[in-house]
């Protein structure tokens, strides 16, 4: 069955699966904007955790702007915005909550016939970067708006 996966499937997937999580980890309830413009550079902060197997590759990067991180904390944690003082905290919870992306998306795959596992998660911060994948490699972005921030979810698979 693991032929028969495509990237449209593995994006379908992450738009209900990412719904689900925000809204019951962080009490967030992004709406999915199609064909939207990716959101402009700007200070964010990106979790990153890597899946892969016999017949599989790939990544998972969350990229929250910084605001959109340090309230995903809050509510994570119980804080309020105020007692969000440290980078520390918030690169736990960006990392946890990709972690729960890719570990969803990993078990679905699996669930589909493609065996796979995932990494620990990876942080990474700046206000301009891109994240180029290998060739043969496609790539998915699905951009959200909540509230006040936009943020996006990008998804990198190699299907051997």
């Amino acid at each position: 069955m693991s032929q028969t996966v495509q990237i449209t499937e593995v994006s379908e997937f992450m738009k209900r699966h990412l719904a689900d999580v925000f809204d019951t980890m962080l009490s967030l309830h992004p709406v999915l904007l199609p064909g939207a413009e990716l959101p402009p550079p700007g200070g964010r902060v990106t979790g990153a955790v890597g899946f892969g197997g016999e017949t599989v590759t790939g990544a998972v990067y969350l990229h929250l702007t910084d605001p959109l991180a340090r309230q995903a904390t809050a509510t994570m944690l119980g804080l309020t915005l105020a007692e969000v003082t440290g980078e520390g905290e918030v690169n736990d919870v960006v990392g946890e909550v990709t972690n729960m992306l890719t570990g969803g998306l990993k078990s679905w795959l699996c669930d589909a016939g493609v065996e796979c596992a995932v990494s620990t998660p990876a942080i990474i911060r700046g206000t301009a970067y891109d994240i180029e994948p290998m060739p043969d490699v496609k790539r998915e972005w699905l951009v959200f708006d909540c509230g006040q921030e936009r943020f996006m979810v990008e998804i990198h698979v190699k299907f051997n």
